[in-house]
């Protein structure tokens, strides 16, 4: 019973404590104009964050219908209630535990035309790190993976192995859209995929630091 009631509390808190200081934040975006054309054509998109960096690109893009991949672990099934609240359509499973079957899962989703998000350095790390799920499904699907950096003026940082980010109340907050990304090849190496791992990583990054330029942090 008391972990039912905190399946229960700890989402609703979270989504309560989402909202008040989302909607506090003075929030500056960059690249929304591009993904705005790319939503409407005819490819999916991976929307890209690091897990530790979460916390506003799944509000920003909330109730739009998108799909995530929450892990099948306690921390998971919060995280999922959370995203379900906020108007997403939840996939379990990782990138290694489970892999197979919600990559198969998320394939499926996105050849539907449904767009996804999806941590690549989650659910365990290490920290910054893309797998190559991601790069799995964007080069199984045709899909473009669209990298996000995110920067705030003042935050929490956890002490957690993404290194969690928590902005504080009413501070500037910046969210990039990056550059997009494509694999156009049929078949990957395991070079190949590595090198599209780090490409990734890299374009994250540079999103990141794009946040940060416009903060002039």
């Amino acid at each position: 019973m008391k972990e039912q009631l905190k399946l229960k509390l700890i989402p609703n808190v979270a989504l309560l404590l989402a909202k008040v200081i989302n909607s506090s934040l003075s929030l500056a975006v960059q690249g929304a104009e591009r993904v705005n054309k790319l939503l409407a054509g005819d490819k999916s998109i991976i929307f890209a964050p690091w897990h530790g960096q979460l916390w506003l690109p799944s509000y920003h893009l909330r109730n739009q219908g998108y799909v995530a991949l929450a892990s099948q672990s306690r921390d998971g099934e919060y995280i999922s209630r959370l995203l379900q609240k906020l108007g997403w359509d939840v996939v379990r499973g990782s990138t290694s535990r489970g892999g197979a079957r919600s990559l198969l899962k998320l394939v499926k989703k996105l050849r539907q035309g449904n767009h996804i998000a999806i941590t690549p350095d989650g659910p365990r790390g290490p920290i910054h790190q893309v797998k190559p799920g991601v790069v799995y499904l964007a080069q199984k699907t045709d899909s473009i993976i669209i990298p996000i950096g995110v920067s705030y003026t003042r935050k929490k940082v956890f002490g957690s192995w993404d290194r969690f980010w928590l902005p504080a109340p009413f501070s500037k907050a910046a969210l990039v859209y990056g550059a997009g990304l494509e694999i156009k090849e049929d078949k990957l190496s395991t070079l190949e995929i590595e090198k599209y791992q780090k490409l990734l990583g890299q374009k994250i990054n540079q999103a990141g630091q794009a946040a940060e330029k416009m903060l002039g942090d």
